[in-house]
């Protein structure tokens, strides 16, 4: 998504103003897979891809906020900010009452994208933009609809990045791979790269083609879409899905999205607040990641920098 200079830097500001550190919970012992696949023996993936939330960076909720459970939000959020908005966007209104206008919104638009996808995904802005009609406020109606879209997440989904988070990735970025990015998203998730690291994605290194956010394809992981399309990009760099590493916190939107279009996979299994074994899901019978790792910094040892 594009914007005027002055409105991306307002959404930045937003971020880095109502962000707050947030440190990874301690998570359940886990043993590694019994044929874990060592990559520099092997040789180094030709391309990195990430999810996002719970992974790149800590998320109160775990996941981005449309993902949540409907009351849910993680121990991060904060009702003071919900009250707030709830005063400045719609006087006579509570926060609880934002709370249910956005549950009840998802639930709507996910029934509405069903018959196109099995995994349907709403691009936010819209959903507030339906809440903010009648209302009258001044400025850009736009505009407004996606603030509020951002300060209400700030405000049930605190994020910050994970441990090493900018180090690996700029270390990635160094070498010869490809790093690229296939998350479930909205429109401000691009911008948490610029308020915490400095830089816009591409900037960081990742391949413009690769970076496939749900929002913009309308639907979310593990749709097979999503991943598919990468697997077409990568292949028009000369990269096979096996010769390339998917990294998520979920065993079923990632491991089993990625692994059903042939990536290798590794689990990320740094937080116990994000980490998602899914252990009840049948479509994860006997399926196992090809690498599991605590720490963000192990993925920078697979890939040498370009000296």
């Amino acid at each position: 998504m594009r914007y005027e200079q002055a409105e991306r830097r307002k959404l930045v500001e937003l971020i880095r103003r109502f962000s707050f550190p947030l440190e990874p919970l301690p998570p359940p012992p886990l043993s590694p897979p019994p044929d874990q696949e060592s990559f520099p023996d092997a040789g180094p993936p030709r391309a990195v891809l990430f999810d996002v939330y719970g992974t790149l960076f800590c998320s109160a909720a775990g996941d981005i906020g449309t993902e949540g459970e409907p009351g849910t939000g993680g121990p991060g959020r904060r009702e003071d900010l919900l009250e707030e908005l709830a005063e400045e966007y719609a006087p006579g209104l509570s926060g609880t009452d934002l709370r249910g206008f956005f549950e009840q919104g998802v639930r709507v638009f996910h029934r509405e994208l069903a018959e196109k996808t099995v995994f349907p995904e709403l691009r936010v802005e819209e959903l507030w933009a339906r809440f903010l009609e009648g209302r009258e406020a001044g400025g850009d109606p736009a505009r407004r609809s996606r603030e509020l879209a951002l300060r209400y997440e700030l405000a049930v989904n605190p994020v910050w990045p994970m441990p090493g988070a900018e180090e690996t990735l700029r270390a990635l970025a160094r070498s010869p791979g490809i790093l690229g990015i296939i998350s479930n998203a909205q429109f401000y998730t691009p911008l948490l790269f610029e308020a915490f690291f400095g830089s816009p994605p591409e900037a960081l290194g990742f391949d413009p083609a690769l970076l496939i956010y749900s929002f913009e394809a309308g639907e979310a992981k593990p749709a097979p879409g999503l991943f598919r399309r990468a697997a077409e990009r990568l292949a028009e760099r000369g990269a096979a899905p096996a010769q390339c590493l998917y990294v998520g916190n979920d065993m079923f939107k990632d491991i089993y999205g990625a692994a059903s279009a042939g990536f290798k996979t590794a689990l990320f299994a740094g937080d116990g607040r994000s980490l998602r074994l899914r252990e009840g899901e049948e479509r994860l019978r006997g399926l196992r990641p090809n690498r599991i790792i605590r720490r963000l910094a192990e993925l920078a040892e697979l890939s040498p920098p370009v000296n």
